[in-house]
Parts: C-alpha cells; structure tokens; sequence
C-alpha cells in the first residue's frame, strides 16, 4: 500500500503515516505542510500529503481514523520511514492516541515524531509543556524512545489561514526540519 518510490532521481521518497484522535488536527496539518512548505521554499505546489524537504520528497498518508489506520498499516509498515502522531495540547493524549502508538508498535513501526499541535489555543504554554511530558510517557510505555523522538509545538491552522507569515509559517517548518532528521 505504501511504497518507496524515486522522484526526479532524488532518491527515494521518504514514507510516513500520519496518526492521531479525531478532531487532533491531522488532516489540518497535512495540508499546511503540503501549503505552506511550497511557499517557504519556493517550490511547487504538490498534490496533497506530499512535500519537498532539504533532504528531499516526502509523503505522508492521513488515514482518517483509527480503523482505517489498522487496516492500511499491516500492507505498509515495513515501507515506511516512521509515523507522525499528532496531539492536540487542548486535550492531551486521549485513549485514541495510545490505540493508534500501540498498532503502530504492532506493526512493527519504528520511529515516531509528534506534532503538538492547537498551540495557539492553550493559554497557559506550560500546560503545553505538560502534554509533552504526557506524551512522552505514553512514547515510553508503549516501548518508543519518548525522550529521543522529536516533539514540536504549533499550530497548523494558523499556518494553513496566514500562510504569507513567515511567524505563521515557522512551526510547520520546524516541523519539516525534524522529520528530515528524525525519518530522512
């Protein structure tokens, strides 16, 4: 289902599957990743869920929920490259988020980035900071080396609505930058 491919003789796509509760921005954030890179960079456009890094052509594959998650990934997961779970810092790691970290590890993924994500609506950032620890404890439990895997706090949306910002813009690219090092 998920397959390496080469991109313009670039070298080989880097594959990654997109997880998270509903309602936690994923879809949110695989668009403004597809959007808003394109105009960093200068690069063009490219059909959703795919993007352009320093390293190279990404792919992401969004399942939109836990189900079609466990379905798609037993076929993939020995093509991918890791997974992007992404949190909302409003409402932390829900039961959702450790069914999806838990068929994740069953299927035998092994590298996994977060994307704290909704950032802009937690008035507090050190509420934020404790989702991460959260999160990070839950990446530990479920045997994924919580404090080794990259976690970068923003807000997709307010990169997808003000994607002329170069504010707006940076989390997404920060974001960009560690799936490079992290999965690149």
């Amino acid at each position: 289902m998920w397959g390496r491919r080469r991109n313009g003789g670039t070298g080989p796509v880097v594959q990654a599957a997109v997880m998270g509760a509903q309602g936690h921005g994923k879809s949110t954030l695989v668009r403004a990743l597809t959007e808003v890179l394109p105009q960093e960079f200068r690069q063009p456009l490219q059909p959703f869920g795919q993007f352009g890094t320093a390293r190279g052509p990404f792919r992401l594959h969004d399942s939109p929920d836990l189900d079609t998650f466990r379905s798609r990934i037993p076929a993939g997961a020995g093509q991918l490259h890791g997974a992007l779970l992404v949190v909302s810092a409003e409402d932390g790691p829900l039961p959702e988020t450790r069914e999806y970290l838990a068929a994740a590890r069953a299927a035998g993924v092994a590298r996994i980035a977060v994307f704290l994500g909704k950032c802009d609506l937690v008035i507090d950032q050190e509420i934020a900071e404790l989702i991460e620890l959260e999160v990070r404890e839950l990446l530990d439990e479920l045997e994924y080396p919580g404090g080794h895997c990259p976690v970068v706090h923003g807000s997709a949306l307010q990169a997808v609505q003000h994607a002329r910002s170069r504010k707006a813009r940076r989390d997404v690219v920060r974001l960009a930058e560690a799936l490079d090092g992290h999965f690149g």
